[in-house]
């Protein structure tokens, strides 16, 4: 799995400004959260919860670095540092954020993702049919659409064999499901979960490998999951290593790309109060990889799947209004060259739940160094 860095320097989650952090993981999605986190939907109810500018600012410094520490944050935005720990506490503490760990599904042990395209029956409760697919262990990804679907899901599976086994079990026992229309994931191209960041990408970017992963590496991943901000020293007290070591590896995830600590929050507490979807088909003489790479240089775009089935690249884009998205589709990806077609699906409301990421390997003693 690829994807472009980050333009912009931060400092790091090690202490250091020199490197800069990447950009291409996806945002509230399930590899981003521990079975315990809460799972996550658009509709913000009356929660009573407003971000002030303060609060804002707060979490575009911690979308870019989860681990930034109390000093510098308070140094960047010329407040006292325990107003900026009272305040990033306050934010986690009324879930407005969760600090946590992002990585690439593959290598987290999902081999295999796709999105579903759902209809439903017209007797059915269109919430409640998405409701109950947002439930399933397989769903990190369910929203409710306008369009050709009345709902996309996505599934993370571990490979072929548990994707057959929810389109042939899950998929018929889900009551009100009209019909269903499988779209496997042949590249992950790109994901974003800082939407902000999204707005000012660099106009080109590069793709590269990102590092492997080891067993001792997945256990400090998950000891991140629940508090990315945990003290280096704990975790290696839960995964057996010292604080230094933990350090290092924490560095070499980051900086190998294979591994983010970053604040995810609802993307309409940040005012980006319009997401669509938009399902390409595109001309055959056109490379669907270099199609894909010129999506993820538009800014309101956040995840770029190149797709198996009826549509060849499917884009998710974040917007503040509808403005935005005609900009989007009239001067933006309507004018790339080899387009043959496309439909733009707006989300009604969306849902994250979080799944049970697979198990890793047990690592032996050599494997902590």
């Amino acid at each position: 799995m690829q994807a472009p860095p980050l333009a912009t320097k931060v400092e790091g989650p090690v202490g250091r400004n020199s490197e800069p952090l990447f950009d291409g993981m996806r945002g509230p999605h399930a590899f981003t959260f521990p079975p315990t986190l809460p799972a996550l939907h658009a509709d913000l109810g009356d929660s009573g919860i407003h971000l002030s500018e303060l609060d804002r600012r707060l979490v575009q410094i911690l979308q870019q670095d989860g681990r930034r520490s109390f000093a510098a944050i308070a140094r960047d935005l010329d407040i006292p540092e325990k107003t900026a720990r009272r305040r990033v506490h306050d934010l986690v503490e009324d879930g407005v954020i969760h600090i946590t760990t992002v990585s690439y599904p593959s290598l987290l042990g999902f081999g295999m993702i796709a999105m579903v395209g759902i209809t439903v029956d017209p007797t059915a409760q269109v919430k409640d049919v998405v409701s109950s697919f947002a439930e399933l262990q397989a769903v990190d990804y369910a929203v409710i659409t306008t369009g050709r679907y009345h709902a996309l899901i996505e599934v993370l599976c571990r490979d072929r064999d548990e994707l057959l086994r929810f389109v042939n079990e899950e998929i018929p026992r889900s009551a009100g499901v009209r019909s269903a229309e499988v779209l496997p994931y042949l590249d992950l191209y790109y994901q974003e979960p800082a939407w902000d960041a999204a707005q000012a990408k660099p106009k080109s970017a590069a793709r590269s490998e990102p590092c492997p992963m080891d067993a001792v590496d997945h256990e400090i991943m998950r000891a991140l999951h629940g508090n990315g901000r945990a003290p280096f020293a704990l975790v290696g007290q839960q995964v057996g290593l010292s604080e230094s070591q933990v350090r290092k590896r924490v560095a070499r995830l980051v900086d190998g790309q294979a591994m983010r600590i970053t604040a995810i929050v609802n993307p309409r507490r940040l005012s980006f109060d319009t997401v669509v979807w938009v399902a390409i088909k595109v001309k055959s003489e056109r490379a669907l990889s270099e199609l894909a790479d010129e999506l993820t240089r538009i800014p309101s775009i956040t995840y770029v799947a190149i797709t198996a089935g009826r549509f060849d690249l499917m884009a998710e884009a974040v917007c503040r209004t509808t403005a935005d998205v005609m900009q989007l589709l009239d001067q933006e990806v309507r004018n790339l060259d080899g387009i043959a077609d496309t439909e733009v699906m707006f989300c009604l409301d969306l849902y994250y739940q979080p799944v049970h990421l697979p198990q890793p390997p047990t690592p032996g003693p050599e494997a902590r160094d």
